[in-house]
């Protein structure tokens, strides 16, 4: 074969090219990970949404988690839709909700690298869509970590450039849809309100802004449900509440002094995304979301903002510094990533794990 016939094969089997690709990361992180499976099964979020996925919030009397200091309102910083996903998988996986779990990151990794080369080219974005969508696949390291295990990241980007996707083609039913779906995956979803709202007044298309508030019905519900169920509408907010600061770039001041090697990373984090965020002017709707959120998450007052910005890395990142990630010298550095992310998601994992009893508990719970 070729390199111009390999080329042609790709270009016309795109989705197939990076499906496999996805799929081909994830397995080589489990591969070499310690513990094999079984780390990935107890890596944190993962077990949570098992169990909400498991109890729908309702959770057995006589199995619950106090015993390791998790009340049982931590669970509704837990939103429905990546469980859910979850819950319909055992039908595959003969019951087994913790490949199920499995199974549904991988699904949901799939399908937004599939939407996301669809959006660099709808959009015309970037110089090589599929060489992009690839680098997506390793790109940046905590993204590569979260699209292998349990964790609600790769489904909630499925909903944004699904929302992204049918905004082009004008659905704003399906755009209401897709933020809708977002914010009952991660809560930062529901700022695609305000991020349509923008784009949809500076097009004077009343009737889409008209429409726009029913997206926020899917949130409604669910803390409707949380009222019923932990006795409180804001629980959510009484859990997740103490993560926001009314003072920006507070991780980074709260850093400052003898964590010299923690105060870089918040200074080149937000740098470095800012700037990529800046660099997005020439595409007005990828510039307005990844704006907003990243002011949005220069209040975020948590020690994980890598994991924050995989909202708006793909386009910050890897669209925003396009003109650096397309050299010919670059894509000769992606064994060099992939390497630094196996090593990376190899030492992380294993050290961020559901404990050992509260497994077995778990397990008990799930084997009912």
């Amino acid at each position: 074969m070729t390199l111009e016939t390999l080329r042609g094969w790709c270009s016309r089997y795109w989705w197939l090219v990076l499906s496999l690709t996805m799929l081909t990361a994830n397995l080589a992180t489990y591969w070499g990970l310690p513990g094999g499976m079984e780390t990935v099964f107890r890596f944190l979020d993962g077990p949570l949404y098992v169990y909400v996925a498991k109890t729908l919030y309702l959770p057995y009397a006589d199995l619950h988690f106090v015993d390791f200091g998790m009340a049982p309102e931590h669970f509704s910083s837990y939103l429905p839709a990546y469980p859910f996903l979850i819950r319909l998988l055992p039908l595959i996986t003969l019951g087994d909700y913790q490949w199920a779990m499995v199974l549904a990151t991988n699904l949901s990794a799939m399908l937004a690298v599939v939407l996301f080369y669809r959006v660099l080219v709808v959009y015309d974005m970037v110089v090589s869509p599929l060489w992009t969508a690839v680098l997506f696949c390793f790109f940046p390291a905590r993204w590569f970590i979260y699209h292998s295990v349990g964790a609600s990241e790769p489904l909630f980007l499925c909903f944004v450039f699904a929302a992204f996707l049918a905004d082009q083609r004008r659905c704003v039913g399906l755009v209401v849809l897709f933020i809708l779906l977002a914010s009952v995956t991660r809560i930062v979803g529901i700022l695609l309100v305000p991020v349509f709202a923008v784009l949809w007044f500076l097009r004077r298309d009343w009737r889409a802004l008209f429409l726009l508030p029913l997206s926020g019905t899917g949130l409604l519900a669910t803390f409707v449900v949380y009222e019923h169920v932990f006795g409180s509408f804001f629980a959510y907010f009484d859990r997740q509440g103490i993560l926001l600061s009314p003072i920006p770039f507070l991780s980074f001041k709260d850093s400052m002094g003898p964590s010299k090697e923690i105060t870089e990373f918040y200074y080149f984090t937000y740098v470095l995304y800012g700037a990529g965020v800046l660099l997005l002017w020439r595409h007005r709707e990828v510039f307005l979301y990844c704006a907003v959120f990243y002011v949005f998450y220069a209040f975020f007052h948590g020690d994980d903002l890598a994991r924050m910005l995989v909202t708006i890395a793909p386009f910050a990142l890897l669209v925003g510094y396009d003109r650096v990630l397309s050299q010919p010298a670059f894509r000769l550095a992606l064994p060099g990533i992939i390497a630094l992310d196996l090593f990376y998601a190899w030492g992380y994992i294993p050290w961020n794990l559901w404990p050992t009893e509260a497994q077995a508990r778990l397990l008990e719970l799930l084997a009912r």
